[in-house]
């Protein structure tokens, strides 16, 4: 029997590799498209979030999202060791620190470059099961210098991350690092604020300040320091004056800030 002469011709030839090249294409836009928007989000999670650590779990929870993982942390360098700050899955609690040592003291020495490691035992896994497809460290890295980890794991090795998701996640990573440093350099800010304006009040109107909070009148203020009403009412006023603030409400205010509470 002869052979049936194939249908194909070098048209359709070309047409299939014309359509195979068009969906590797949209495939490389459409992760083009999500590392974008993972970084959009990442951006305005930390920027619009009202509360910070809720901020950092979002962020986390977003990089593993993308990356189809199921385990991460974020970790900040506080003098020889790292301490949680962050974490999603079967991952060290909030509050534990781990010694600088090994691999994360090698990611936060210059070049402060990415470590991806396949299939080890995490010691940043809870658990005896402590082994993993692969584990990302990236470092927090701000003016040069290595601040802390962002720490991704996977117990499934179908999906690696790509070079183009690494370049991706350093950059949330860089996010995460301004973030921390921007948020634990504030309570300091604010200490020297506060120690530089109560610096100009007195002893009394230090006293007078720290009640304000309570919402007492200046009879109440008067009664529970053994002064006069009249007396009462200039040293507030006199604490308006030398802080700048408007009335009462904004001195009670500024105390709570500066730690007096209610």
């Amino acid at each position: 029997m002869s052979k049936i002469p194939s249908a194909e011709t070098p048209d359709s030839e070309s047409t299939r590799l014309t359509a195979r090249a068009l969906r590797g294409r949209m495939r490389s836009v459409e992760h083009e498209a999500s590392r974008l928007h993972l970084l959009e989000s990442c951006a305005q999670t930390l920027a619009e979030d009202s509360s910070f650590k809720s901020a950092l779990g979002s962020v986390l929870a977003l990089s593993l999202r993308h990356l189809g993982a199921d385990t991460g942390l974020l970790l900040w360098q506080d003098g020889g060791a790292l301490t949680v700050q962050a974490a999603q899955g079967d991952a060290l609690p909030v509050g534990a620190r781990i010694p600088v040592g090994g691999v994360l003291a090698a990611v936060l020495r210059p070049p402060l470059q990415a470590s991806l490691r396949k299939h080890i035992e995490s010691r940043l896994r809870l658990g005896r099961d402590s082994e993993v497809a692969w584990e990302l460290l990236l470092p927090l890295r701000l003016s040069g210098k290595g601040l802390g980890v962002l720490a991704l794991m996977s117990r499934n090795g179908r999906l690696m991350p790509s070079a183009e998701d690494l370049h991706t996640l350093l950059a949330v990573a860089t996010l995460l690092a301004g973030a921390l440093a921007a948020s634990i350099a504030r309570p300091r800010a604010q200490k020297r604020e506060a120690a530089h304006s109560l610096s100009r009040l007195t002893p009394r109107e230090q006293q007078v300040l720290a009640l304000l909070p309570q919402g007492l009148s200046n009879s109440e203020i008067a009664a529970q320091l053994g002064i006069s009403t009249g007396t009462a009412k200039i040293h507030v006023e006199r604490i308006l004056h030398k802080l700048g603030l408007k009335d009462r409400t904004q001195a009670a205010v500024r105390a709570t800030e500066w730690g007096h509470r209610t």
